[in-house]
């Protein structure tokens, strides 16, 4: 006998819709909404925990399983697989709003309207980890129990604000017909100059979570450092600045020292070979932590040597190249 299949759909009130059936056929079978609310397990399984229905024996808990994806409006997709009765291709589509992003989850909220009448809202999170991919986008890695990854990418644009953070914004449709509102999204991390052409925003280290961007060449700007990318497959132009001060450690070497969130300060500790120009300033080509060269000339006032050492000054003074080390200071 053949199993019968179920086809699922998501109603405007994001109640799940059951819909028995066999064989193709013109006459669609009994339809049946169940009052419930959708949860995401920690393997990424989507469940619906049912609350009522209209009269049928139906189990208090429905998985469902497929691939993860956002829609135009940012709505929660999955596209159904041919695990168990579902019936593989059949779009849930969750009327949700990206809300929140952790370094190792997308958070949504949805609302939903039961038999009743009564409006809900809850939270769902999808479990990951964040990357940049190929075109310098957002891209979410879905974890799945068996199988590749789910990538969910994000469309919509994004800055680097005073504080140094990631702004992710997008457009969505408002309740109004004509009504669009623009949601923002923070990602709380903090950034390592890798080499000439990369720059990482790093979200978690122990499970490799941050953005690795190819990005030009860095020049100095007033206030920090700035680059340029391209983003997307017809890549758009983008110029984003690391905002900073520069500070001299004998110690340490040249530290680069970016204000963050709830007013902290994090360092990149950077090397290079210094010298003093005609004007008394301080003139440095930078080098990575591997003693890669930036391809950066910053320069720098004499007032940020200040207490560093005169033996290091004189060096400077007589128009010799010191070596900075990243984390060991200065050689000469």
């Amino acid at each position: 006998m053949k199993k019968t299949k179920i086809r699922y759909e998501v109603d405007p009130h994001n109640q799940l819709v059951c819909e028995k059936t066999g064989k193709k056929s013109d006459v669609r079978g009994f339809r049946t909404v169940l009052d419930g609310e959708f949860e995401i397990g920690e393997d990424n399984t989507l469940s619906y925990n049912v609350k009522k229905s209209q009269g049928i024996d139906t189990p208090q808990q429905l998985k469902l399983r497929g691939k993860w994806a956002l829609d135009d409006e940012h709505n929660l997709v999955l596209t159904l697989d041919k695990w168990g009765n579902q019936i593989a291709g059949n779009k849930l589509t969750l009327e949700s709003e990206l809300i929140d992003a952790k370094y190792n989850k997308l958070t949504f909220s949805l609302t939903s309207k039961d038999s009743d009448g009564n409006d809900h809202i809850y939270i769902v999170n999808l479990g990951g980890r964040w990357q940049a991919d190929e075109y310098n986008r957002l891209t979410f890695k879905v974890e799945k129990e068996s199988g590749p990854a789910d990538r969910i990418t994000l469309q919509g644009g994004w800055e680097v604000n005073n504080q140094n953070q990631i702004i992710y914004t997008y457009e969505k449709k408002g309740r109004g017909k004509r009504e669009r509102i623009t949601q923002a999204i923070t990602f709380k991390g903090h950034w390592d100059i890798i080499g000439k052409n990369r720059l990482i925003y790093v979200l978690n280290k122990e499970i490799n979570s941050g953005f690795d961007f190819q990005v030009s060449v860095g020049k100095p700007a007033e206030r920090g450092l700035q680059y340029e990318l391209g983003v997307g497959a017809a890549p758009s132009k983008k110029t984003i600045t690391l905002f900073g001060n520069w500070k001299v450690d004998k110690n340490l070497g040249l530290l680069f020292e970016m204000p963050c969130a709830e007013g902290q300060i994090r360092s990149i500790v950077l090397g290079g070979w210094a010298k003093m120009d005609k004007n008394s300033r301080l003139e440095v080509r930078l080098e990575n932590k591997l003693g890669e060269d930036l391809g950066i000339d910053v320069k720098l006032s004499r007032n940020i040597l200040e207490g560093q050492g005169e033996a290091f000054i004189q060096a400077l003074g007589s128009r010799k190249e010191v070596s900075i080390v990243a984390g060991l200071g200065f050689r000469w």
